[in-house]
């Protein structure tokens, strides 16, 4: 298994990309497609990679970097390979690179609850504070979500700094906003 960096929009690989975004994400948690297209390679602290395994796309992974920390946007792995421990191998690959913070649907239902306890086996913790996630396309509106994280810290202060930068760099929201 290896990733393969997209870095413009005439990879062959987008079209098998947007199906799969499209499929494994609600639209609140989604950008709009056109609009993610054009930030490929123009914002250096987002890496847009596809994982490939056997010769074939399988998955792909949006994520920033900020200093130390790891914002991962979007992990999905196709239907057809789930199950084959790719994603548990990409994380395992994210998490050795330091201070990991991710986003995940509140464990209401049991697709979310399998995935908190997914991210869970891998030793993520969830923080036991409220997170709202800015909408990609609505600044009145935000969504409950839980932020998992690899730091044994767990106060909500300690995480303050780099929300309020995943808020202004991800989502391009207003800085002061929590």
């Amino acid at each position: 298994m290896h990733y393969l960096s997209i870095e413009n929009h005439k990879s062959s690989y987008l079209s098998f990309v947007e199906e799969l975004y499209h499929s494994a994400f609600p639209l609140e948690e989604r950008r709009n497609w056109e609009q993610l297209v054009k930030m490929i390679g123009t914002v250096p602290e987002m890496s847009f990679q596809v994982i490939i395994a056997e010769e074939k796309a399988i998955g792909f992974i949006i994520s920033w970097t900020f200093e130390k920390w790891c914002f991962v946007e979007h992990l999905a792995i196709d239907p057809v390979n789930r199950g084959k421990k790719y994603g548990e191998r990409v994380m395992k690959d994210f998490l050795v690179k330091g201070k990991l913070l991710l986003e995940v649907e509140p464990p209401l239902s049991v697709d979310s609850i399998r995935r908190v306890s997914f991210y869970e086996r891998l030793g993520l913790v969830s923080l036991p504070f409220d997170y709202l996630q800015p909408s990609y396309h609505d600044s009145h509106v935000s969504h409950a979500l839980v932020l998992m994280t690899n730091v044994a810290e767990r106060e909500e202060l300690y995480f303050n700094e780099i929300i309020r930068v995943v808020k202004k760099q991800v989502y391009l929201y207003h800085p002061l906003a929590r």
